[in-house]
């Protein structure tokens, strides 16, 4: 795959999963940034911010205690740059002369890390950040644009805001202090053997208390199982999202037996806040 091609996949858009619009073109490519995406997906699907930990744990991380500990008064916000730039806010926190910009919904500071991934012909990244709603304040740390989910700060955002770093091939945890729970979902790591993929473990190996698996297919089975219970209704992008954060190297999975998955797993039910959501089994008119 080409980092600083963000192509749209022509193919997903015309079978109606506008949500995997970034999908890379590749039948085994990801990029790990399109994690935000699938975040602000759920936040469309549930018209509102949704639970970030329970985001992070879908996607094989550690929470945040920061977030646990702010409750109500947590406001999660993200910021698009690039690779090299992200490893630098991580260290030293966020700052700009000309003013900083996050938003609430990572659609935006997505579109900003593809282009700088265009701009310098290198890899973009997303930053999450967590903050105390009670300690900025609106015309004297920030205004806000657009629609009132632009954030622009008129300082810079301390190191121990930042508690996630999305690049191209991994979600990082870089927040000060982890939480308990919930706990990061399984991952699972496969090797090649006689023309398929296993896992590197023993087989079978466990995914739960009572669920084992033998392949990558299985595994991923397992998780879209998990992922239906916990959210009921999802779409095409946490699917994808979801799977691709649990498995390495991500060429054990095709997207086409992503898509063979959900078909066996799931049927389209309905759209929610703009994208095609999936249910378990039949759908409830």
């Amino acid at each position: 795959m080409e980092r600083t091609a963000w192509r749209t996949n022509k193919k997903a858009v015309s079978q109606g999963l506008r949500d995997l619009k970034y999908l890379p073109r590749g039948k085994c490519a990801w990029d790990a940034s399109l994690a935000a995406l699938a975040y602000g997906v759920r936040m469309d699907v549930e018209r509102r911010a949704p639970d970030l930990n329970a985001w992070a744990a879908r996607h094989g991380v550690a929470a945040s205690k920061r977030y646990v500990e702010l409750g109500p008064d947590a406001l999660v916000l993200w910021h698009g740059t690039s690779k090299q730039r992200a490893e630098k806010i991580a260290e030293h926190g966020l700052f700009h002369k000309r003013g900083l910009w996050a938003a609430s919904h990572p659609a935006i500071p997505h579109s900003f890390c593809r282009g700088r991934a265009e701009e310098l012909a290198s890899e973009g990244a997303v930053v999450c950040v967590v903050l105390d709603h009670a300690e900025v304040i609106e015309g004297r740390d920030y205004d806000c644009e657009g629609r009132g989910d632009v954030f622009r700060f008129y300082h810079g955002l301390p190191p121990d805001v930042v508690e996630y770093v999305l690049v191209n091939d991994e979600i990082r945890f870089v927040g000060t202090e982890r939480a308990r729970r919930p706990a990061a979902w399984p991952s699972a790591k496969f090797k090649k053997h006689s023309g398929a993929w296993v896992p590197v473990q023993r087989a079978p190996v466990r995914y739960s208390d009572s669920d084992r698996y033998s392949s990558v297919e299985e595994f991923a089975g397992l998780a879209v199982d998990r992922l239906l219970r916990e959210l009921t209704e999802v779409t095409a992008l946490e699917i994808f999202s979801t799977i691709y954060a649990s498995i390495s190297p991500w060429d054990a999975m095709e997207h086409g037996v992503v898509l063979d998955i959900m078909s066996e797993a799931c049927v389209p039910r309905r759209h929610r806040g703009g994208w095609q959501a999936f249910c378990r089994g039949v759908p409830i008119d």
